[in-house]
Order: structure tokens, then C-alpha cells, then sequence
């Protein structure tokens, strides 16, 4: 694959210049420049698409450059490869960050280098930004599906954070800013991730029990290992949903990291007799975990609802019945073992026909993230503060104000608010 298109290509200088557009995948219909000085390639955007006027730019550039070369004013800048592995020490010797957040940071780090890797710093332009983010998705592995539009901006919050430390560095003079707008463009996708209703968290765990019971009846989608990995799906959903912990820290649980407490046994040791029915929801007010979370915000503490204590005890059970006696759950390993449910639980959720629905003009979609969405969304109805329920689940108040309350569906609000049905209905469900 050539860097110009073909017909696009204008040679100047007795062939020592060559003006070309970039092949289409690139997403630019600019012009730019390449020539060689002393065995180094230079490479320069005009800026522009008229033609005529990108000559010109480019051809002043290019005697500009051999002009500065004679006078030996030409100071070869660093590389981004050169300079990311300088700021990746930088960044480890005094980050804020979290060490999952420092390692996706690193992790962008090194897509970054294989794609734009070689280009000088100095002369990094919204063209080459841009260009990065169209390798990325040429080079996705996954080559059914493209990134999604919030890894595409999470790889922009990357390279902007690195541009700000070229500055300040003095690698180069100016910040490439307004990144989202100039390279993504208003006509961006709607990643807003939906909570569930709690008639469709309801809908959601009655399709899932039914996908467990078909697995154990065997044939083409069934059998023993899917049903396990299914049973593991379920309590993930529960346990999501009762304790709003990120998908990563629940992923990062293990058994060590969770406490099952029983409230009256925690009462009686205090000396107060509290006594809870033998109901459904009686037992569920009854019990509750401590979880020790570590996830991209850091480390903190986590008070689940009784839906979590009896998720994790079912996760037992899953292991035991599937494993029998062949494996000892330690408490160093984590408690549900896996990569990622991400293939399965969206294949639950088109099945109960939950991954979209339509507001207004907009799809919107479900996915994991949409459990923690739901566990907050169910707090605030229960009538918890903005502050408890964002310290529980290690974020701000204001953030769950601006992106929750705020953002309630209003017959949600109107029933929250005026008490309609029974309060118990407002409990979660397992």
C-alpha cells in the first residue's frame, strides 16, 4: 500500500519533491510533501485541498528546509516513539493514575508508536491524529466489529495528555487542541449506555434461567460447560446490579476481597435484638457483602446489597457442581475467573431483546456497564443521596446528579416521588 494515491501524485524539483493526497483510508483530502535530507524523510501538510495554492505552500517548505540546511539550522526533532518512551517513565515515576488506568495508558501508548511512531513531534498535525485513529480501526483484530466510539476518544485523551507533556517539555511549541470536535466531528455516535427498568432487570434473569436450563438439556447450544459459563453470567448480572462495582473491579474480585456479614449477628454483637423475616426480602435485608474493590479509580470499599451475599454463594455452588471435587477454591483466585462475559451477555441481551431501544431519533445500547448504571438508577428510586451512593460506588455526587438523577425518566420520578405500588417492588430482584 503506497502512501499517495496514484493519481494524485505531483513530482517537483527534478523528482526531489513529491506532492501527493493520502490514500482514502486515511480520511483527509489534504495535500502533503515528502523529500529526503541527508537520508532522513521529511514529510509536511499543506493544509489545504486546492491544489494550485498546496504547491505553492509546499514547494516555498521544501527550499525553506534546504535553505536552513546549508546554514546548518536544521535541528533533526525527537521521534514520538523516543519521546512516548521518555514520558512513559514520567508517567510512572509520579502518576495520579490508578495502575489499571496507567497501563490502558500505556497500552495506547504502544498502538500509538507502531502506527505514528516515526513521526517528529514537532510537525504532528490534526491530519496525523486523525490518521492514527483510521490505522487503529484498519488494524483492529477484530476485523468483524469497528472500535467503538469511546475507545476511538479514549486513544484522543491519551495522545492529548501526552501532547500537553511535549509542550511543557518543550518538544513542541503549540497543543493540538479540540481534538473530539475537529478529528471525531459532530456527527458522532450515541454511546449512551441505558440502565434497566425493573421490569426489564426482571425480563433480563428470566431469559437468562431459561438459556441455563436449554444449555442443560444438551444439543447444539447446550451442554455442560456452556451451562456453567451461563450460571456464572447469571450471578454476574445479580451481583453487578446489587453492588454497582465496574465491570473491571468485579472481573478483579477475589474470594479474600469478600465478606458475607449478616446484619443480626452484626446488631447482636452491639447488644441490639434485630429481628428480619424468613421471606425473600426479608433475607435479603438480612445479608450483605464488604467488597475490597480495585479497578480503574483506584482502591476503596464497597457495601453490596443482599442480592450480592447470595450471588457469591451461588458462585460456589457453580463451581462445585461443575468441578466436583477436581479443583479447591483459594482465597488468592478470583472469584469468577473469566476474561470478559462481554459475547455472552450480549448474546442474553439480544435474545430478551434488551441491547437497544430508540429515544427519540437515537439508538441507544445496553452492555455490561449498563448493571452499575442500574444499581444507581435503583438507589436513588430507594431514596439514597447523590453523595452515599456515589461514595459507594467510588465516584462523586455531582457526577451522579449530572448523569443520573438529573437524567431520570420522568415517570420513574413521578412514582419514586409520589409512592405508587408497593414499596417492596422498589427492592432489587434476584
Amino acid at each position: 500500500m503506497g502512501f499517495f494515491r496514484k493519481d494524485s501524485i505531483i513530482k517537483r524539483k527534478e523528482g526531489r519533491l513529491v506532492i501527493g493526497k493520502k490514500e482514502r483510508q486515511y480520511n483527509t483530502e489534504n495535500y502533503y510533501s515528502r523529500f529526503f535530507v541527508g537520508g532522513k524523510q521529511v514529510s509536511f501538510s499543506s493544509k489545504t485541498t486546492n491544489k494550485k495554492r498546496a504547491i505553492k505552500i509546499l514547494e516555498q517548505y521544501y527550499e525553506d528546509y534546504q535553505a536552513k540546511k546549508r546554514l546548518n539550522l536544521i535541528i533533526h526533532s525527537k521521534s514520538v516513539k523516543d519521546c512516548w518512551e521518555e514520558y512513559k517513565q514520567d508517567l510512572k515515576k509520579g502518576t495520579s493514575l490508578s495502575g489499571v488506568t496507567l497501563r490502558g495508558y500505556i497500552q495506547k501508548g504502544q498502538l500509538m508508536i507502531k502506527h505514528i511512531g516515526h513521526l517528529k513531534v514537532d510537525r504532528l498535525t490534526y491530519d496525523d491524529v486523525s490518521e492514527l485513529l483510521t490505522r487503529r480501526n484498519s488494524f483492529n483484530q477484530n476485523k468483524t466489529h469497528k472500535l467503538r466510539q469511546a475507545t476511538l476518544e479514549g486513544d484522543l485523551r491519551a495522545f492529548s495528555k501526552f501532547d500537553t507533556w511535549l509542550v511543557d517539555k518543550g518538544y513542541k511549541e503549540k497543543k493540538l487542541t479540540g481534538l473530539k470536535k475537529k478529528i471525531i466531528g459532530k456527527n458522532r455516535e450515541n454511546t449512551s449506555r441505558l440502565y434497566f427498568k425493573r421490569s426489564e432487570y426482571q425480563k433480563l434473569l428470566s431469559v437468562s434461567r431459561e438459556r441455563i436450563k436449554k444449555a442443560e438439556q444438551g444439543g447444539l447450544d447446550g451442554g455442560k460447560k456452556v451451562a456453567f459459563h451461563r450460571k456464572l453470567l447469571h450471578q454476574f448480572i445479580i451481583f453487578g446490579v446489587n453492588t454497582g462495582i465496574r465491570v473491571g473491579g468485579i472481573l478483579n474480585l477475589k474470594w479474600e476481597d469478600v465478606q458475607l456479614k449478616d446484619k443480626k449477628q452484626h446488631y447482636f454483637e452491639k447488644g441490639i435484638q434485630k429481628n428480619y423475616g424468613d421471606d425473600f426480602y426479608g433475607k435479603l435485608d438480612r445479608f450483605f457483602t464488604i467488597n475490597n474493590v480495585t479497578d480503574k479509580s483506584g482502591h476503596y470499599k464497597n457495601i453490596g446489597l443482599g442480592g450480592s451475599y447470595y450471588a457469591i454463594q451461588e458462585v460456589r455452588k457453580v463451581y462445585q457442581e461443575y468441578y466436583k471435587d477436581k479443583i479447591t477454591l483459594k482465597d488468592s483466585d478470583k472469584i469468577f475467573n473469566v476474561k470478559s462475559f462481554s459475547v455472552g451477555f450480549n448474546s442474553l441481551l439480544e435474545e430478551a431483546k434488551l441491547k437497544t431501544v430508540k429515544v427519540g431519533d437515537d439508538w441507544l445500547r445496553r452492555d455490561s456497564v449498563s448493571l452499575r448504571h442500574t444499581y444507581i438508577v435503583f438507589m436513588l428510586e430507594n431514596g439514597f443521596t447523590e453523595f452515599s451512593v456515589g461514595k459507594n460506588v467510588n465516584t462523586s455526587g455531582d457526577m451522579i446528579y449530572k448523569h443520573y438523577t438529573k437524567n431520570l425518566l420522568t415517570t420513574d420520578m413521578v412514582e419514586q416521588l409520589t409512592g405508587i405500588g408497593d414499596r417492596k417492588k422498589l427492592r432489587l430482584i434476584s
